[in-house]
């Protein structure tokens, strides 16, 4: 019987089209894509591509298995093209000696939400039930809850209901699902007893990213020694384990499609943005995608983009998770925004203050986190203590940061920046540091000349110390030093950052954090992610927030300098000058 295989031009057209830069793919597809047209020209190896084998698949999908939710529930499947890349490539790799051998024995597929991952997975679970030949073959949707481990089991069952011809040949119960030739597909979590004594031909892996470790995969790996073409499946999306096996699996499958190790065995195609890309350019979202407008849609991107930019915290964190396939380390806020804008916290940093014998001005703790001379720098003005902390912060950007922001997006929070006291905009392409001395000190140049500003912090407040990363600070830190202005060198580790960022948290939750309605603060407090040590230490990480958090990290120093401060004594020297003045 002939196969028509032009179902397979598809999947030419799409390799071509990532290779032109025709269709919007990230590195790690086009690499893919190169690693196909490269095996094909190879011929040291037992390997082959079957245009029929590939397409027996493809035409059984496409012709069988129908939609069961949506606008398009009860209309026949059409594969888009990347689907046909992925499952041609599954099935139409095989060996020379024998088409009935499979080259890949584990094909990784990671795609972002509602891309169709769940129907795809139930598409191959029902084409290799039916067309595989095994006897009594074994299927299974895996996760490490049972709810999980349903979900694709589930849309197997009523794509089976929802077709005539499958209707026929397979079998639906609520717990398993009878196939042709004694075949069973069945729903398995970790927590299962039944995990000894299978012979598996499928193991489809759901929700792969929620996996704290490997045990259930290397189990389900190992039950397939004894069939022919058994593979091993994960369809999933990024999650919160950032160092859990899915991670750790994409790493490893990168590394072959970088070149770095060898595995033909091995299918992986990660669908997400690249490293660099900003989350919110809309241009790239395609990348972590392929469905866009099919199983997608452009307005429901926009919506949840425009909630996250709204809401800020977990609404950022997810969207960047589940739509753009970035591992993000925690799934939790920081501090969520009911608890950041309480009324507690709503009272002006004023509110909280301790005054200074000598100067009967209040005491401060100065943070500062000096950004790169293009970027948004922070410095944290911190009163009180810790039966109740002040925070104001102001920020320093050049105009230039300002329009190249809203040059990518027009409702940015950027666009209200000049209209807040605290945002000071300084004229060019870099911050003038010259501005940030003159708020703390007053000094400032002009013509080469030294003038003083008396609005200035050391004239309000009596600062203790201000805390700095000693990166690409020292110019600025010396010309404050030399307005006697004390600064303390303040680390970046867990070691220095950790207790101040328990008290800060300790503070906004039990509303004893005056802001005073900040808003870039508590714009940038729904950016922060966590990062934590195995003790449990923890702190703002720049690297894998939703955007700027640079105003909390200066509080947080600025916290920490207050926690540290110790008061320099002069019990030494009056005993010393007493002792002096007593020689004749």
């Amino acid at each position: 019987m002939s196969v028509d295989v032009s179902c397979l031009n598809r999947m030419f057209s799409y390799v071509e089209g990532v290779g032109d830069n025709s269709i919007v793919a990230g590195r790690y597809i086009q690499l893919a894509c190169e690693r196909f047209v490269a095996d094909l020209e190879r011929e040291d190896w037992g390997w082959e591509f079957s245009p029929v084998e590939g397409a027996r698949y493809v035409n059984f999908i496409e012709r069988v298995c129908r939609h069961t939710r949506g606008e398009l529930a009860g209309q026949l499947m059409v594969l888009e093209p990347w689907q046909v890349f992925f499952i041609g490539q599954v099935f139409g790799w095989v060996s020379k000696e024998d088409h009935k051998t499979r080259r890949f024995n584990t094909a990784h597929l990671f795609v972002a939400r509602k891309n169709g991952k769940s129907q795809l997975a139930a598409a191959i679970a029902i084409a290799m039930a039916t067309l595989d030949g095994d006897g009594a073959p074994q299927l299974v949707t895996a996760a490490t809850k049972r709810d999980q481990a349903r979900e694709v089991f589930d849309e197997i069952q009523r794509c089976v209901k929802g077709s005539p011809s499958l209707s026929k040949r397979f079998q639906v119960h609520r717990t398993e699902i009878k196939c042709p030739r004694n075949g069973v597909i069945k729903p398995l979590s970790s927590d299962a007893n039944t995990l000894d004594g299978l012979n598996l031909n499928l193991a489809c892996v759901d929700e792969f990213h929620a996996m704290k470790n490997a045990d259930l995969y290397r189990v389900l790996a190992s039950s397939m020694g004894s069939r022919k073409s058994p593979l091993m499946l994960a369809i999933t999306t990024a999650g919160f384990v950032p160092d859990g096996p899915c991670a750790h699996f994409m790493s490893a499958g990168k590394s072959i499609l970088d070149g770095i190790k060898d595995n033909d065995r091995l299918l992986i195609l990660p669908y997400e943005i690249d490293e660099g890309d900003s989350w919110d350019d809309r241009d790239i979202w395609l990348k972590a995608n392929p469905n866009l407008d099919v199983s997608v849609s452009s307005q429901h991107l926009e919506s949840q983009y425009k909630n996250a930019k709204l809401y800020g915290s977990r609404s950022v964190t997810e969207f960047m998770v589940k739509h753009l396939n970035i591992f993000v380390g925690s799934d939790s806020v920081w501090v969520p925004d009911d608890d950041w804008m309480s009324e507690g916290n709503m009272r002006l940093p004023s509110d909280f203050k301790i005054i200074d014998n000598k100067t009967e001005k209040p005491i401060a703790y100065l943070g500062l986190d000096l950004a790169a001379t293009d970027d948004i720098t922070a410095l944290a003005v911190c009163t009180g203590g810790v039966e109740g902390w002040g925070i104001d912060v102001h920020y320093f950007l050049p105009e230039r940061a300002i329009d190249k922001r809203l040059d990518r997006d027009e409702n940015s929070v950027y666009l209200k920046f000049k209209e807040y006291d605290n945002v000071h905009v300084t004229p060019g392409n870099v911050t003038d540091y010259g501005v940030i001395r003159r708020l703390i000190s007053g000094n400032y140049l002009v013509d080469g000349k030294v003038e003083y500003d008396p609005d200035n912090l050391m004239e309000k407040y009596c600062i203790k110390g201000v805390a700095y990363d000693r990166w690409n600070s020292l110019n600025l830190i010396r010309d404050l030093e030399g307005d006697s202005v004390p600064c303390d060198p303040f680390g970046q580790g867990f070691a220095s950052m950790s207790f101040p960022s328990k008290e800060f948290e300790k503070a906004a939750l039990e509303g004893t954090l005056a802001h005073g309605g900040d808003e870039v603060l508590r714009w940038m407090m729904g950016n922060v992610s966590l990062r934590f040590d195995a003790s449990g230490n923890i702190k703002p990480d720049k690297s894998k927030s939703g955007d700027k958090i640079d105003g909390v990290v200066a509080a947080v120093m600025a916290i920490g300098e207050a926690l540290t401060f110790e008061e320099d004594s002069d019990t030494d020297f009056e005993f010393f000058m007493a002792v002096v003045g007593g020689v004749k």
